[in-house]
Parts: C-alpha cells; sequence; structure tokens
C-alpha cells in the first residue's frame, strides 16, 4: 500500500509546486497587484465595507493607471521599476 501511495503524493505535490511557480511568474510578468472581491466571503459574514476598493470598483483601476504612469515615467528616464 505504501509502494502506491508515495508516487500519489509525490504527483501531488509536484503539481502543487508547479502551480505555485507559474504563479509567482505570473505575478512577475504583468507586474499587476493582486485584488480581491468586493463580495465573496467578507460579504456572508456581514463586512459590508470593502477592504480593497472602499466600495468604489473604479479605485483598483485608478491605482493601476497610476502605477503604468510612474512605470511609463521610470522607462523613460532609462530606470527599471
Amino acid at each position: 500500500m505504501l509502494s502506491q501511495l508515495l508516487p500519489m503524493l509525490a504527483i501531488t505535490f509536484s503539481v502543487f509546486i508547479l502551480f505555485f511557480v507559474f504563479m509567482g511568474i505570473g505575478y512577475m510578468v504583468k507586474k499587476k497587484p493582486l485584488r480581491g472581491s468586493c463580495g465573496g466571503v467578507a460579504k456572508l459574514m456581514g463586512d459590508e465595507n470593502c477592504s480593497f476598493c472602499g466600495n468604489d470598483p473604479n479605485k483598483c483601476d485608478s491605482l493601476i493607471a497610476e502605477q503604468q504612469e510612474h512605470a511609463l515615467k521610470a522607462a523613460q528616464l532609462g530606470k527599471s521599476v
């Protein structure tokens, strides 16, 4: 039984590791901040205010636009962000 369990655990562990590696690569390539949703579990638990956007869904978009503007200015100056 142990000889059947170990390969399955190794495969499962490898899949999880690959998943996190690809998530990390995707985060580094896109350079976008991680965002939560203004609903879901927090809303079910009675928390009416969104801690990420302050109930303003345009706020996250404006922050991303601001970060892209700073990155463009830095690129024009020859600096990396």
